[in-house]
C-alpha cells in the first residue's frame, strides 16, 4: 500500500470524538512517536515527552473530573500525555547556544540574538519557559496527528484538563508541563470538514 501524501493527510484530518474501542497496535503507537521525534524545535531542544496510556482505568480517570467529563477518552485505543520538559528545554537551549557560538556558522548579530534569547529563557522561574516549551510540543503533536491519518487512525487534541490531578496520578514532576491529552484510536465517525477562513481572510496585504 502506498503512503498517503502529506497534502492528503492535511485535508483528511479531523478531530475524532467517537472511537470504536479497538486497541491501537504497538507498531502504530511507535509510528506516531517517531513522527513526533522528528519534529523541528527551537534550538533543536526537543523538549517533548510522551506517556502512552491504554488501560481502561486510566482512560476512565481522564474521562472524569480530570477533563470535565470528556467521554471521548473511554473508547480511544490510547491516550498520549503530551508534555514539555522545561528543565531539559532550558538545558538543551543553553548547550545549543554554546555550540552555535563556537561554530562560526552565524554572524555576530545572530549569535547575540540567540544569546539574548537563551539568557531570557534561563533567567526567570521554570514556569517562564512554558510558552516556548508548549510551542515545541505543539509542533511534534501536529506531526503525530497527520501520521495518524496516514495510518487510518483518528486523533483528538484535548486542551481542557486538571493538570495538577493528571500529574499527581502519573507521578509527573514539576519540570514537566502538560500541554495536551491526545486521544488516539480507530474512528467510529466520519465528520465532514469544518468551516475554514479563506486565504484572503488570513493573508495580510
Amino acid at each position: 500500500m502506498s503512503e498517503m501524501s502529506v497534502a492528503k493527510a492535511i485535508k483528511a484530518r479531523r478531530s475524532i470524538r467517537a472511537f470504536s474501542g479497538e486497541p491501537v497496535s504497538e507498531a502504530d503507537i511507535r509510528e506516531l512517536l517517531e513522527a513526533a521525534r522528528l519534529a523541528p524545535s527551537s534550538l533543536n531542544s526537543q523538549p517533548w515527552r510522551f506517556k502512552v496510556l491504554t488501560s481502561a482505568e486510566d482512560k476512565a480517570f481522564l474521562a472524569g473530573d480530570a477533563s470535565r467529563q470528556q467521554k471521548t477518552f473511554l473508547a480511544a485505543g490510547a491516550v498520549i500525555l503530551c508534555l514539555a520538559d522545561l528543565s531539559a528545554y532550558r538545558r538543551e537551549s543553553a548547550a545549543a547556544y554554546e555550540g552555535y557560538a563556537a561554530s562560526g556558522l552565524f554572524a555576530a548579530p545572530t549569535i547575540k540574538g540567540i544569546k539574548n534569547y537563551v539568557t531570557r529563557e534561563l533567567s526567570g522561574p521554570l514556569a517562564a519557559a512554558r510558552a516556548a516549551g508548549t510551542m515545541n510540543v505543539a509542533l511534534a503533536v501536529s506531526q503525530m496527528m497527520l501520521r495518524a491519518v496516514s495510518l487510518g487512525l483518528g486523533t483528538c487534541w484535548v486542551g481542557m484538563f486538571d493538570e495538577a490531578a493528571v500529574k499527581a496520578r502519573f507521578g509527573l514532576g514539576e519540570e514537566l508541563a502538560l500541554v495536551c491529552l491526545l486521544a488516539v484510536g480507530h474512528p467510529a465517525e466520519a465528520p465532514g470538514p469544518r468551516p475554514r477562513k479563506s486565504l484572503e481572510e488570513i493573508v495580510l496585504p
